[in-house]
């Protein structure tokens, strides 16, 4: 093969040889990879400072000329997101038990290195029989029935722009430039179907309905919040973006019982969410103690005490009841105050 793709594949395959990426492990008290400075991601020997470092803006340098090489965004999109990832990836491998060979194959793929997961493997399943299907029986006519709203992937786009251009290169278009083609036609007022998000305008307004409209019993709000401009969301645009929507649920709804859920979009970076055990600033800490007080008052203090420690992300934080069946809870036993029982 010729041409940039080649050449980033040249690049990955020479990168990964160069840090000792054979396979073998290193003889006791030996370097990784049987080269000074070579320091093998998983080896057993930490780096020291200035290595990593150097080893850190090289990985970086890397990524930003496979993004660019490969089409993936613009240039200043790749060094942005680098930038942002860099580090919380970085500390994972230098965690990881994996070779930098197989790290690459796991990546990028067989033509960078080797990742034995990837190749066939089959799962036993146990021999006891299925259980009969049983067809879920509807409500009478006549059953009361219970109002309950649904929020989910707000995505609310703090550069939104009316009149930009909805069909741009980037990742996330209507936040600014003119718009091309034949008709010209900008972003609208309220939103556009194209690769944009919401203005706040659009979210408050639909809120605004909902509290003209016939009451609800509860809401569920499943997050996914912040836009999808990922390549350069701080904490304190996602802590924004919380906040804010957060105060217009309780402007238009209160007093309605709200149960939200923490959504993959709503960490810096994006899907950057430690597990309890990593401490300090690169925890989840931030987050959910900043949901733990947004939410204060929606949830019961046991369920706000299993947020700020950072359990069950992407469950609900509460136990509720729908017609008698509980929902999953991040941990056994009854929440106290429950959430309201649904009338039967």
């Amino acid at each position: 093969q010729h041409g940039p793709r080649a050449d980033v594949w040249g690049a990955l395959s020479r990168d990964a040889r160069a840090a000792g990426a054979s396979g073998e492990e290193p003889a006791p008290g030996s370097v990784c990879g049987g080269r000074p400075g070579s320091q093998r991601l998983g080896c057993g020997q930490s780096p020291s400072a200035e290595g990593m470092q150097t080893n850190e803006a090289r990985i970086e340098r890397l990524a930003v000329s496979v993004c660019t090489e490969l089409r993936l965004a613009r240039r200043e999109i790749c060094q942005d997101a680098v930038r942002l990832f860099g580090k919380d990836v970085v500390s994972a491998w230098v965690r990881s038990v994996l070779r930098p060979a197989e790290i690459c194959g796991l990546l990028v793929g067989a033509r960078c290195g080797h990742w034995d997961i990837l190749s066939d493997w089959n799962v036993t399943l146990p021999g006891t029989p299925k259980p009969p299907v049983v067809p879920p029986a509807p409500p009478p006519p006549g059953a009361p029935t219970t109002r309950l709203l649904f929020l989910t992937d707000l995505h609310w786009d703090q550069a939104y722009a009316p009149g930009s251009d909805p069909a741009c290169k980037d990742p996330l278009c209507c936040r600014g430039g003119r718009a091309q083609g034949p008709s010209h036609a900008g972003a609208g007022y309220w939103g556009e179907y194209s690769k944009c998000d919401l203005p706040l305008h659009t979210i408050e307004n639909l809120l605004q309905h909902l509290a003209r409209g016939p009451p609800f019993q509860l809401a569920y709000w499943t997050g996914d919040l912040p836009a999808h401009d990922v390549w350069q969301q701080s904490r304190a645009d996602q802590l924004r973006t919380l906040r804010t929507l957060s105060a217009l649920l309780r402007k238009y709804l209160a007093p309605l019982p709200v149960y939200p859920a923490v959504g993959n979009h709503e960490a810096s970076p994006v899907n950057g969410f430690p597990p309890p055990y990593v401490h300090g600033n690169q925890s989840s800490a931030w987050l959910y103690g900043a949901m733990a007080e947004a939410w204060e008052g929606w949830l019961p203090p046991e369920a706000l005490e299993t947020l700020r420690w950072g359990w069950g992300h992407g469950q609900e934080k509460v136990r509720g009841w729908a017609r008698g069946c509980p929902l999953s809870a991040p941990r056994p036993g009854p929440l106290r105050p429950p959430p309201p029982v649904l009338p039967e």
